[in-house]
């Protein structure tokens, strides 16, 4: 049985920040935040290609690791680290025998070990705690995703509604401290934020945002979120959903609309104007069935939440 206090005190000493604390002796790792960058690292331990561990990092927001230093390299090893090889963010699929990392960052830090890089098999790079090696594109590793404190998802421009002339900017992020989905909206002219909203905090990413019409008003437009339905009721779970608010309002949701139905993933989020003479702005959802990967667009009145057309590629 694990000594959770003896692991919480080892956590604190190796400079790890623990935001829940469920690990069991055969299951993924807590998510820990590494106080040098104030990233956030996790090991998940069910073998997957390099390719396939890269896909499932990035739709959780992360990244495959990197690492880029000794001090990142023994925060890893000293915390997260179970006696195999894990994938890292790293090959040269790009250019043969050129290592690159999946966020672009300068390749500076290697830790290759006695076998020379260019004499092995593969294209994917692994660590342990003492070297990297290479793998080819069917071999399976446990892997370990990286986030940010912020992941930043989209931005847009919003109509001016302080009186100044010049349109806002909003941005939506997901904070991995709070675990909450962030909309800030600012007048550049002045750098000042006029309003931040908070939308369904959870692990599903959202996938974008509009800016809609005004609908309660108040003269001022609303925000709508694209995510996957999470909450205890199975026959929406996963569903894409919208989430409105109004741009200077936090406290509570204008509405809530479903489009297609759970076998579609949400992937896209667009506003076109008016078309049923409403003065509301319609909302177009595009979807990716899950079991035959064919899109589909749903289009919705954003102030009564009926489909006014629905597409099929």
């Amino acid at each position: 049985m694990i000594n959770k206090q003896a692991l919480t005190y080892a956590l604190y000493l190796s400079g790890a920040t623990m935001l829940t604390l469920t690990a069991t002796a055969q299951a993924d790792s807590n998510r820990l935040q590494w106080n040098s960058n104030k990233h956030f690292y996790q090991r998940f331990d069910r073998p997957l290609t390099w390719q396939a561990a890269k896909v499932k990092c990035e739709s959780k927001g992360a990244h495959l690791v990197t690492i880029t230093s000794d001090l990142e390299r023994d925060f890893i090893n000293n915390n997260l680290y179970r006696d195999r090889a894990f994938w890292i963010g790293a090959s040269d699929t790009a250019v043969e025998k050129r290592f690159a990392w999946v966020t672009g960052e300068k390749w500076a830090y290697q830790n290759w070990g006695a076998k020379p890089k260019n004499t092995a098999s593969g294209d994917y790079v692994w660590s342990t705690t003492y070297e990297w090696g290479i793998n080819s594109a069917v071999d399976m590793n446990v892997y370990i995703c990286e986030w940010s404190a912020h992941s930043y998802i989209d931005f847009t421009s919003v109509p001016d509604f302080n009186g100044n002339g010049v349109n806002e900017v909003a941005v939506l992020y997901v904070d991995y401290v709070t675990k909450k989905h962030v909309v800030v909206i600012r007048d550049p002219a002045t750098d000042t934020v006029l309003s931040t909203l908070t939308f369904n905090s959870g692990s599903i990413v959202p996938q974008g945002f509009v800016v809609l019409n005004d609908l309660n008003g108040n003269g001022v437009p609303e925000i709508g979120v694209l995510y996957s339905k999470i909450g205890m009721m199975y026959s929406y779970f996963g569903q894409p959903t919208v989430d409105i608010k109004d741009a200077m309002n936090n406290k509570a949701y204008l509405s809530s609309l479903r489009f297609l139905n759970p076998s579609f993933t949400p992937r896209k989020i667009a506003v076109s104007a008016d078309t049923n003479a409403n003065g509301s702005s319609e909302i177009i959802v595009l979807g990716i069935g899950k079991a035959n990967n064919t899109p589909k667009a749903e289009t919705r009145d954003s102030k009564t939440g009926v489909i006014l057309s629905d597409t099929q590629f």
